[in-house]
């Protein structure tokens, strides 16, 4: 894989070239004492460096000069530490020299390489390095500066430098082939000046560079007679290790993953600091010496590595030829077929580094990157993917689908030839009469159901803020539509936005539900209630529109500044902006009793950040505590202290995790939830899965539970049963499954569809635990994410929930295993959700695609007397809650190419 470092100062940069990158300390191969590099990148043929990496070339490029003659390339000022008025002293930030890109081989392929000795396998991860690192150059870009968009150049240069140890651990340094690529600050524009590098364009390709890498290797070693089999990371692997040997021979991963235990953190970066804080010095060790270690190792495990590297061998011999042309390119389209179908089932656009490392994962071995890029240009040329403006950073090109083009298409076009085609629901006089007898509402509310009823288009829209009471102004007009005539039906893309419509007495389903039903014409007259159409995909509320007869009436209910969906796309807020007359709802009642925290929840819901943090952190709502596990503590004792009608509110599943456990701990320790626990097993979807995914038997795990709501009578599995995961046969796409009855069933996934995928977990429950559903029940009659208390406990394993609502639910926790702790919930799992008292983890190490305003509005909001934030860094607050993340529209962009380029897309 790819990891890619934090930028190098230039001290840092000469410190580690004559330390680090250029020592033979634990490295086999040695020229004269020092590993002498080797140079990389367009920049570097055009100043004239090949071969090995000269000390005082290297220092010069740190340092932002032309390595030959010395002159500035990049502008940067000299350090001087300074002192400011107040006393304090502030060093400014030393130039940044480049960045560390390194590219280290799968454990067993160091193993075969090193210790079983095939230098053949050395050679394809040189290969694959200098392919990836072609490849990564393409989408380099230079800094302009101000606010001019970066220009995407292609051109770097980089010193390259093979290790093949890991850090010691307890004096052991394991077998790790691995490149260390230093990618210096420079770059060249067109016209020939030298910036400095936009690192966005480093980083937005690091997943795709290790995709080409792992591509490229593996198709190597399998011409070379190696089998590949996916690893427990999902990482490509030598088969015919045993996971205890790899675990042996990695004990740096094992220091690395303990570290972040400890810490809490997650992610990349966590793990970067921690393979930083968690790092040996290096020991000078002979190549023999290194070389006994490991073989030491290797004889303890039965000298897996020589057998591995024979059997390739006489495999090898086996093979009359490498795999066929026509083989690899049929490989390659099914590939980029996979690469289309997860792409774009959660986005309209694309940019083109994703599709190429889904393509490139799911052909891997199998094909190599430059059949997978032929292929991928020939769908260019057919037009089934088009080519569209990307935005002012990005460097690689952006792509939707015609298929995706025809279905926003289609909604808009419904949208628009529906205006001023319907009777009105009623005339103004009656529907001003009717709101006036409504004393429940407030103005803003009556102005909007008088203009909901008085509408003549076949599709409305409803937009109201979190927390305006759109229940309460629904449930007038149902009552309304009913008295003139109309079956009035609701639907949600949520079972419990489903649930709240049937709170306003509208008879209610999913949005899912409704489409599944077969067409059948009705003579009613119907009026449906869409809530949480901000949630809807493109797809969803096409088919939805599809199935309308004449005389129905569609009201979209939504916000445009709260959550997306997950799926593509964002019709509600293209039919607004396309002109859907949409009555708004601004008046906030859920805050009415706190005026205080009102303020704050109105600036954030017009997305004014700076200005509502700023009244939360006035208002002492603000609490900053930069370990994690210490304000995970402090979130649970003061939990704790006030429990009722209290909720958590988390960015990620990881922390959910962890602060429920805190919380529970915490109050069993106070004697609110009973200290008798009882473990139980239940089931967490896996929320990685798409559609693609689930036809591809190399996505699946063994463990893996899955169910099936529809069944296979061919294959032999029943309708809504679950089966679980024993065993995966990757090279025929195969899955093996146990059924309830200990059957076992083998079949291609590829054949079912609408399966569900879940991991299983252990949880331990106790009397007075929350409780959350992870999965609608209409027998219980409860919605996914909706939340109860645990009342009872039965030796059978029966449990019994208070729900919120009030009624109680009792089902056999071994057969109904949908559920998880309910103290924290994630902030997607919380919109529709409201509590007295709402607190918020925010760390501000966690990916923008979390933490942003949407993050901020949603969680905030939810407190009705309350809200408390606790963060790593009130600081840094207010730049990362304003960063915003939009769901991608072919339209909205395709508009764009319209007016730029005088054809195209057009509504």
């Amino acid at each position: 894989m790819l990891t890619i470092s934090k930028p190098l100062s230039a001290s840092q940069a000469h410190t580690y070239h004559a330390k680090e990158f250029t020592s033979a300390e634990q490295n086999y191969w040695k020229q004269d004492d020092r590993i002498l590099g080797e140079w990389h990148g367009a920049l570097a043929e055009k100043f004239g460096l090949s071969g090995g990496v000269d000390e005082e070339h290297f220092a010069r490029l740190a340092d932002g000069q032309h390595p030959i003659t010395g002159e500035q390339l990049v502008r940067h000022r000299v350090v001087q530490e300074y002192e400011t008025t107040d006393g304090k002293s502030v060093a400014p930030v030393e130039h940044r020299a480049g960045w560390d890109a390194t590219f280290s081989a799968p454990k067993s392929v160091s193993l075969t390489a090193l210790v079983g000795g095939d230098d053949r396998v050395r050679d394809a991860h040189r290969q694959a390095v200098n392919i990836a690192l072609n490849e990564l150059e393409r989408y380099t870009q230079a800094r302009i500066g101000g606010n001019s968009p970066a220009e995407t150049t292609g051109k770097f240069i980089a010193a390259k430098f093979e290790h093949d140890t890991a850090r010691p651990v307890d004096g052991y340094a394991a077998p790790q082939l691995h490149t260390h690529t230093v990618i210096f600050n420079v770059t060249e524009r067109e016209n020939g000046q030298t910036r400095a590098l936009q690192e966005r364009g480093l980083f937005a390709s690091q997943q795709f560079a290790t995709a080409v890498y792992q591509s490229e290797l593996t198709y190597r070693l399998r011409n070379l007679g190696y089998a590949i089999e996916a690893g427990r990371s999902g990482a490509p692997e030598v088969k015919g290790y045993s996971q205890e040997y790899l675990d042996a021979s990695s004990p740096r991963s094992q220091q690395i993953r303990e570290h972040l235990e400890k810490s809490g953190y997650q992610g990349p970066e966590a793990a970067q600091i921690a393979a930083h804080s968690t790092r040996d010095r290096k020991q000078i060790h002979s190549p023999a010496e290194v070389l006994v270690a490991h073989r030491q190792i290797a004889a303890e495990f039965g000298n897996q590595a020589d057998m591995v590297v024979r059997e390739a061998r006489e495999r090898a011999q086996l093979q009359s030829h490498e795999r066929g042309q026509d083989d690899s390119r049929q490989a390659a389209r099914q590939a980029v077929t996979y690469a289309r179908d997860r792409s774009f089932e959660r986005e309209a656009v694309t940019d083109e580094r994703d599709l190429y490392r889904d393509a490139l994962r799911r052909g891997m071995s199998e094909t190599t990157y430059a059949e997978v890029r032929a292929g991928f240009e020939a769908r260019i040329a057919s037009g089934e993917f088009r080519l569209v403006p990307g935005q002012k950073h990005d460097s690689g090109r952006q792509f939707t689908t015609a298929e995706t083009i025809r279905a926003e298409r289609d909604v808009l076009r419904q949208m628009q030839q529906g205006h001023g085609r319907a009777e009105q629901i009623m005339p103004i006089q009656a529907a001003v009469a009717h709101t006036q007898k409504q004393q429940q509402l407030n103005a803003g509310q009556k102005a909007a159901a008088e203009e909901i009823l008085t509408s003549r288009d076949v599709v409305q829209g409803l937009e109201g803020k979190a927390g305006v009471g759109k229940t309460t102004l629904l449930k007038s007009v149902r009552e309304a539509a009913e008295k003139r005539g109309y079956v009035v039906e609701g639907f949600a893309p949520t079972s419990r936005a489903a649930n709240q419509l049937r709170d306003a007495g509208i008879s209610a389903d999913t949005l899912q539900g409704f489409l599944a039903r077969a067409r059948q014409p009705v003579p009613e007259r119907h009026l449906y209630m869409v809530d949480e159409s901000s949630l809807a995909s493109t797809k969803q509320v096409r088919g939805f529109l599809d199935k309308l007869e004449h005389g129905d009436r569609v009201l979209l209910i939504g916000d445009t500044r709260q959550h997306q969906g997950v799926e593509a796309g964002k019709p509600f807020e293209q039919l607004v902006n396309a002109g859907m007359r949409t009555a708004q709802v601004d008046q906030i009642v859920r805050q009415r009793n706190a005026p205080e925290l009102l303020k704050a929840v109105e600036h954030l819901s017009r997305g004014e950040i700076a200005e509502g943090v700023a009244l939360l952190e006035q208002q002492g709502r603000v609490t900053e505590i930069a370990d994690a596990q210490q304000r995970i503590a402090v979130i649970a004792k003061s939990y704790s202290a006030s429990p009722e009608n209290t909720i958590v509110v988390s960015p990620d599943n990881a922390s959910r995790r962890q602060i429920n456990q805190a919380v529970r701990s915490e109050l069993q320790a106070r004697g609110i939830v009973d200290s008798e626990s009882h473990a139980m097993r239940v089931l967490a979807p896996r929320s990685d899965m798409t559609g693609a995914d689930r036809t591809w038997a190399a996505r699946y795990t063994v463990g893996d539970v899955l169910y099936y709501p529809r069944g296979s009578h061919d294959i032999g599995i029943d309708k809504q049963s679950y089966t679980k995961v024993i065993a995966t046969q990757p090279q025929d796409n195969f899955l093996i499954v146990q059924k309830a009855d200990g059957a076992e069933v083998t079949y291609n996934p590829a054949r079912l569809y609408g399966v569900n995928v879940y991991r299983e977990l252990e949880r331990e429950f106790a009397v007075g635990d929350r409780l959350s559903f992870t999965a609608p029940s209409k027998e219980l009659g409860v919605a996914n994410r909706d939340l109860g208390t645990v009342q009872q406990i039965g030796q059978d394993g029966t449990l019994t929930v208070k729900m919120d609502t009030g009624k109680s639910v009792s089902f056999d926790s071994n057969q109904m295993r949908h559920y998880d702790h309910g103290y924290a919930v994630t902030s997607h799992s919380s919109q529709g959700l409201t509590a007295e008292r709402v607190m918020v983890n925010l760390d501000s190490s966690i990916h923008a695609d979390l933490i942003n305003r949407r993050f901020a509005y949603v969680a905030v909001s939810r407190g009705a007397h309350d809200a408390q934030i606790f963060t790593d860094s009130a600081a840094s607050l207010i730049g990362k809650l304003s960063h915003d993340v939009v769901k991608s529209s072919a339209l909205q962009v395709g508009q764009q190419v319209a007016t730029d380029q005088g054809a195209g897309f057009q509504v």
